[in-house]
């Protein structure tokens, strides 16, 4: 197996379990939960949960201020980036990546997992407040956690990525 062709495979490989945890995290609602009253606070929706009732609410007033707008925004820009970036390691993997292929998938990991840090961190930077002061009624779940790891997961995909170059050119 050509080095090209194992580093191209590698970052696509890393760019989907990215991408996966990503996803995960935006289309769930465990990023803080209150245990004592069963709710769940997404990106997206406010569920209620327990024995008597489940349902879930979007669009309220709590999703429009700031820190969550941007959250929302860096998440969807970071899945969008790492999505690419998974096309273009793809792409490389299949021998079909030209002369800067491997610049693009590098930098589109770099760029996504970057996104995707920011976005986490600006949501526990304002969350981090409300979970001390609440003792032990409030923590953070899944959710919160996939979208670090998916961080993590794209900015070690990146160095996999600036490596798959051609054979033909060996300047890496």
């Amino acid at each position: 197996m050509k080095r090209s062709t194992f580093f191209g495979f590698f970052a696509t490989l890393l760019g989907i379990c990215g991408l996966a945890l990503a996803a995960i995290a935006l289309g769930t609602t465990r990023w803080r939960w209150n245990f004592a009253d069963d709710e769940e606070y997404g990106l997206f929706e406010r569920c209620s949960i327990g024995l008597s009732r489940n349902q879930c609410r979007t669009g309220l007033v709590e999703f429009a201020v700031p820190y969550i707008r941007a959250t929302q925004s860096f998440m969807i820009m970071g899945a969008f980036l790492a999505l690419i970036g998974v096309i273009v390691s793809m792409v490389i993997g299949c021998g079909k990546g030209g002369s800067k292929g491997h610049l693009a998938a590098g930098l589109l990991y770099l760029i996504s997992g970057l996104f995707l840090m920011v976005a986490c961190g600006v949501y526990t930077g304002v969350n981090r407040p409300l979970l001390i002061a609440s003792g032990n009624t409030y923590r953070y779940g899944y959710s919160f956690w996939l979208a670090w790891s998916s961080s993590i997961i794209l900015l070690l995909a990146m160095p996999f990525g600036f490596l798959a170059n051609s054979s033909k050119f060996n300047y890496v």
